[in-house]
């Protein structure tokens, strides 16, 4: 039996918060209030809610800032998104969905409407759930044979492997194969700090090529959304990180390259995936990468945003030291963007 969706609603209104929050518990939903914009922003992060609704004019933060602080988390920008109003501009509405916003409803509403609104986001974000959960078991089932079957035929060297699998990427998805090409020549900096042993070097660098490779696992649908992805198509493409090391490992490729492709997403402080791992249980290399990643990615353009100013995306950096990054990365890194700047 499934459980009921947990749904947040947030409203300055004491009477109306009541109020809303009634109509959905009788609609079978479970529901937590906040009456300001904090308490709000500190719930959302605490419970990951299946759906935010929330007053759009509030003391600060009012709901559009709430929508932008949420945007920035990874565990709260893929939640749907209700702005309740009393302003009926159109332009209003207009502005509302283009900040990310999945519906807009005027008050005063009535209780069948408020729930058909919400009926209606829920079933369709359980409706891609399931659509997309089938075609990604589907993609994996058939890249794990060809794998397998390319292997059985082939004898394929490392290096050739790491450079046909990357180009492959790169015919699916141009973004993720020119932020591959770009990490490389900062991995191998740090990794020439880090290690002594020269022979690791050549596997941080070949990790970093090949850390997105779990990609090619991923829909297109997913992959190429040139919007905000959905709660559910954000899991699947977490996947790509396992997928990505459950790949390379098929191959036989060395420690360090797994621990990259499979380990690039964990963070410092445990709030990482796909084990969620914390602290020096982190492996080295994946340490190592997963600044040089963020970097990259705050520094050139995305297809949902610009790329950072310089001394933004460092102090960025620099403030998720103990946070996202092991704090020791974190100083090497800088004094390499130090030397060459």
């Amino acid at each position: 039996m499934n459980q009921p969706s947990l749904i947040l609603v947030i409203d300055d209104d004491t009477k109306l918060l009541m109020g809303i929050s009634e109509i959905l518990k009788r609609g079978g939903y479970v529901v937590i209030t906040a009456n300001n914009g904090t308490d709000g922003i500190q719930l959302a992060l605490e419970n990951s809610p299946s759906l935010i609704i929330s007053d759009m004019m509030m003391p600060p933060p009012d709901g559009s800032e709430v929508l932008r602080i949420l945007s920035k988390h990874e565990s709260t920008i893929h939640i749907p998104f209700i702005f309740l109003t009393a302003q009926t501009d159109e332009r209003n509405k207009i502005t509302s969905l283009k900040n990310g916003a999945d519906d807009y409803i005027t008050k005063p509403f009535s209780k069948d409407e408020l729930l058909v609104r919400v009926n209606s986001i829920l079933r369709r974000k359980e409706h891609t759930k399931s659509s997309e959960q089938v075609k990604h078991d589907d993609i994996v089932d058939k890249l794990n044979q060809n794998i397998l079957d390319l292997t059985a035929k082939e004898a394929i060297t490392q290096t050739g492997f790491s450079e046909g699998m990357s180009q492959l990427l790169g015919l699916r998805d141009v973004e993720s194969d020119e932020h591959s090409q770009r990490v490389v020549s900062m991995a191998k900096e740090i990794a020439k700090v880090l290690y002594q042993d020269g022979n690791i070097i050549p596997r941080i660098v070949m990790g970093a090529l090949l850390h997105d490779v779990g990609k090619i696992a991923i829909p297109d649908a997913i992959l190429l959304k040139p919007s905000r992805l959905t709660t559910e198509e954000f899991e699947i493409m977490k996947t790509h990180a396992a997928l990505g090391r459950q790949i390379l490992e098929t191959l036989g490729m060395p420690l360090e390259i797994l621990q990259i492709a499979g380990g690039h997403h964990e963070r410092w402080d445990g709030g990482g995936y796909p084990q969620g791992l914390s602290g020096i249980d982190i492996p080295l290399p994946a340490r190592l990468f997963a600044v040089v990643d963020v970097w990259d990615a705050l520094a050139n353009d995305r297809a949902y945003r610009k790329a950072w100013p310089l001394q933004r995306t460092i102090d960025y950096i620099k403030e998720q030291s103990g946070k996202h990054f092991d704090p020791a990365m974190v100083q090497t890194f800088l004094s390499i963007v130090s030397n060459e700047n």
